[in-house]
């Protein structure tokens, strides 16, 4: 084999064959390979939305311009002679990005979004000499897709490394992609710490043909690389794909985020004061986008299942200074809530008792009073007060947190709150931003594990969801549902679903509206089963963001449905 070709980077998207004969009757077999090929590579460009309630665009590029000269990012990616810039040529980011590294969308009403320009593919000369293959490392696969979107070669990414390999050694980088094993599961087929020689006998050499992302120094020796826990464990200096990083850059300033996703906060039109739901907010990149644009005055209720992805919303809204975000902890399909008043009165007495008794009990603290007996008057003079009977654990509790201090889940910023669902047509808007398939993003490496069955689960959860949004928004509200999928069953076939399902929904124009139209028809699958897609008229109405496009986006889908009298 020519070495120019096993040292380079042309990675080829291996579909489930029900899967991949599902998107050519959905695209066309042409069309489809050309996206397939476009996931597999990052945006030419990084997109960065700048926080407009504490700096501006004008200043952000300013201050990233002089951290880009600082950091020596000259738009070179050190690419040997045949170097050449991104495929994606024509895209209209393209020609604005000829006039500096640095630009403003020019997009109405998306002036304050930042296009930074990034190069590649560039072919790189790994220094091959035959019978003398360069020294090598080999990374997981979740880790090359990081490492093509700008990040370093971390310690827990590493899966094997060439013998002799010490800190400071240019190594070359390939990425290990799973392969099917007998019990017909995937792995990668390579034991963590295997020793590499750069022949036919390394396990799966074959299969890192067209796999390698980039040329870095070790930063430890090879014996290092697999004791360590963390840390870089290559510099990567010479890469086929290079974007700059804005790791720890203008913390609270700026945050990165796909284009897409800031036109679904745009499309969700969110107001001043209005109350907003965004149902599934993790890590809260759209959360914070929405309220900067509602000018951070209203209520934007952020959900997530998870402890740690609530607390990531939060440390979000904190750095960016925004304060009419409120997060819970909720399972989405748990979120309605039936009305109970004589419950709600309880509810709420209980709490404010609570309240009462701790903020007053830690008062008496600070004063030197003795807290058992300074929480339970506390507790009986707000119950003589009108409110709730508190019980002895809710003391007890009461009375560890005064001793023991606020502990890291009650520390400002740091809680999260457990909720029990909102009640029925009390939200304003809705954003669902919908788990998914993911099969957008990029770059992407691996698409093997994707099913025609892991699919329609998706779909299906999807659809319960949606039902919950539109049970919580009111009347004349609007829905948001958005993916960053290709998969139309995900998309198309939700708002089918939708129309079908729901009279009083409609579809609404979206601004601004620079995806394209939607998918409209069905497809028939072997076993007779039809999938509906958009009618004609609705293609329109809807925003799909092709990852072949010339816009070079992820894979994205926007809905906007307007909300009418549910009696109908």
């Amino acid at each position: 084999m020519d070495p120019s070709d096993r040292y380079s980077f042309s990675p080829i998207l291996r579909w489930d064959p029900e899967v991949e004969n599902y998107f050519i009757k959905a695209y066309g077999a042409d069309h489809f390979s050309i996206i397939s090929k476009a996931l597999t590579r990052p945006s030419s460009y990084s997109c960065v939305r700048v926080n407009t309630l504490k700096s501006t665009s004008d200043a952000v590029i300013e201050k990233l311009l002089e951290i880009i000269k600082e950091k020596g990012f000259d738009g070179d990616c050190h690419g040997k002679e045949g170097s050449g810039p991104n495929e994606n040529v024509g895209s209209p980011l393209e020609e604005s990005l000829k006039n500096g590294p640095i630009v403003k969308c020019q997009i109405p009403g998306l002036e304050y979004v930042l296009f930074v320009k990034g190069t590649g593919p560039h072919m790189i000369d790994y220094g091959y000499v035959p019978g003398a293959p360069p020294k090598e490392v080999i990374v997981g696969r979740k880790c090359a897709e990081a490492v093509l979107r700008g990040a370093q070669v971390f310690v827990p990414g590493v899966m094997a490394c060439s013998a002799h390999v010490e800190k400071g050694d240019t190594v070359a980088v390939s990425a290990a992609i799973e392969q099917r094993n007998p019990n017909g599961g995937w792995a990668f087929g390579i034991t963590r710490g295997t020793v590499l020689q750069g022949l036919q006998t390394d396990p799966y050499y074959f299969e890192r043909n067209g796999l390698y992302i980039g040329q870095g120094t070790a930063t430890m020796s090879r014996a290092g690389l697999f004791r360590a826990s963390e840390g870089i464990a290559v510099d990567m200096n010479n890469r086929v794909f290079r974007l700059p990083s804005f790791y720890d850059v203008l913390e609270g300033e700026i945050f990165l985020q796909n284009l897409p996703s800031i036109v679904t906060a745009h499309a969700l039109d969110p107001q001043k004061g209005e109350r907003i739901l965004d149902m599934c907010a993790a890590p809260g990149g759209k959360t914070t986008a929405i309220a900067i644009l509602m000018k951070d005055e209203g209520e934007l209720v952020a959900l997530d299942r998870s402890h740690n992805k609530v607390q990531d919303i939060q440390k979000l809204a904190a750095e960016m200074s925004l304060t009419c975000i409120t997060t819970y902890k909720l399972d989405v399909l748990k979120a309605i809530r039936q009305r109970n008043e004589a419950d709600d009165i309880n509810i709420n007495q209980s709490s404010n008792s609570l309240r009462f008794h701790e903020e007053k009990a830690s008062s008496s603290t600070a004063e030197g009073f003795n807290l058992d007996k300074t929480c339970e008057d506390n507790v009986s003079n707000a119950i003589e007060n009108g409110g709730a009977y508190v019980s002895k654990a809710d003391i007890r509790k009461a009375k560890r947190r005064m001793r023991n201090g606020s502990g890291r889940n009650q520390c400002v910023g740091g809680r999260v709150e457990n909720s029990k669902g909102f009640y029925p047509d009390s939200f304003d808007r809705v954003l669902l931003d919908a788990p998914c398939s993911a099969l957008g993003l990029r770059p992407r490496l691996f698409t093997g594990e994707v099913t025609i069955d892991s699919l329609k689960k998706h779909a299906t959860y999807q659809r319960r969801m949606f039902d919950q949004a539109v049970k919580l928004v009111r009347p004349g509200g609007v829905i948001v549902y958005s993916t960053c999928t290709i998969n139309p069953g995900e998309n198309e076939a939700l708002v089918r679903y939708a129309l079908d399902t729901y009279k009083f929904l409609s579809l609404a124009s979206q601004n601004p509206r620079i995806g394209g139209p939607g998918l409209v028809g069905s497809f028939e699958s072997a076993n007779g089963r039809t999938e509906e897609w958009l009618r004609p008229g609705e293609e329109e109405f809807v925003q799909r963001f092709d990852p072949s496009s010339s816009l070079d986006t992820i894979g994205f889908f926007i809905a906007k449905f307007s909300v009418g009298s549910k009696g109908v």
